[in-house]
């Protein structure tokens, strides 16, 4: 009776977080465009512009960005400029469902990532100066396993192509109501590998984060651009439950993050939600975009004597995607 009832409280509170997400898993990701009139469709090279992405979290959607109160949409209302420089803003989707009511598979933590890898590639392409990321719980560890793909794939000046990672309650080791949720999707027979990772101090996360460690050593051996990563988290429960503590979504990363990790005063749904301009979150958001903004001005301005293809990594030579050394 305890499991049933620890149960029911885990399937009540994780309904409200994802509320908007009920349709059929989807197999692929796919990247939405929110505004794109910094460099328009047409233009192949986008290096005047930069782009920001924003990714949702497990059995999210576009829903996970609203305000239902307010309908303040976040992507939509992102400054068209940031520290004078024009934005292009864009959804990451990866659908899946939280009960998956014909029993049908969620896809597996593989193919999300080769997906998202495939879907990000026109942005790569494009060659926008920066590729930003707000990333919501799960989103987090879904750009982090992209940005590792995109070094051992490709490299590291492609890495550097993407600026910095803003997270909103990521559970970086995991979460122990992931573990909850697997009783629950035993129990019905259901195999979900997405909510897999996520278990309390699941290997792969463990691992993802010494990579992620390694890469920065890496990086700035190479003297290559900095990927910067900032940090928040939630301090209020979700009904009877935290999702994300402070020690999976903060501490664990406190020594490769690039500013102070902030804790707000919200649940795990309100922390990506924010009512409006004037919201905590969204400040603090915005200011981290225009710090980033300013660093890579700077950055710039000290690379202009380098060759081009020097300029992202200055040991390391840059060749875009499709073009042939």
């Amino acid at each position: 009776m305890v499991v049933v009832a620890i149960i029911s409280m885990f399937a009540c509170a994780l309904l409200i977080v994802t509320n908007e997400a009920w349709g059929e898993a989807a197999l692929s990701a796919s990247l939405e465009v929110v505004r794109q009139d910094a460099c328009k469709p047409a233009q192949k090279v986008c290096t005047a512009a930069d782009a920001i992405v924003f990714v949702h979290g497990i059995y999210g959607g576009d829903g996970t960005f609203l305000n239902s109160t307010t309908n303040f949409d976040w992507p939509r209302h992102l400054p068209t400029h940031i520290a004078n420089r024009a934005v292009d803003i864009f959804r990451l989707n990866y659908t899946t469902a939280l009960l998956a009511w014909a029993k049908e598979k969620n896809p597996d933590f593989p193919t999300v990532a080769k997906d998202i890898y495939a879907a990000m590639t026109p942005l790569r392409k494009r060659q926008y100066r920066s590729i930003g990321f707000i990333a919501h719980s799960l989103g987090g560890n879904v750009v982090s396993t992209y940005i590792h793909m995109v070094k051992t794939t490709l490299g590291h000046p492609q890495r550097s192509q993407h600026a910095f990672v803003i997270t909103l309650a990521t559970p970086v080791l995991g979460s122990h109501i992931a573990d909850l949720a697997d009783v629950l999707k035993s129990t019905l027979n259901i195999n979900d590998d997405l909510l897999k990772s996520l278990m309390k101090d699941d290997l792969y996360l463990r691992m993802l984060l010494e990579f992620r460690k390694e890469e920065n050593a890496k990086q700035a051996h190479y003297s290559c651009r900095p990927v910067h990563l900032h940090a928040a988290f939630e301090e209020k429960y979700l009904g009877p439950l935290l999702i994300v503590n402070r020690d999976s979504a903060a501490l664990s990363i406190s020594d490769i993050a690039d500013s102070r990790i902030v804790g707000f005063p919200l649940n795990h749904s309100a922390i990506a939600k924010p009512d409006g301009p004037t919201h905590d979150v969204y400040r603090w958001v915005l200011s981290r975009i225009d710090d980033e903004y300013s660093r890579l001005s700077m950055w710039e301005a000290s690379h202009t004597l380098l060759p081009p293809k020097r300029r992202l990594c200055e040991l390391i030579d840059f060749v875009p995607e499709g073009d042939v050394r």
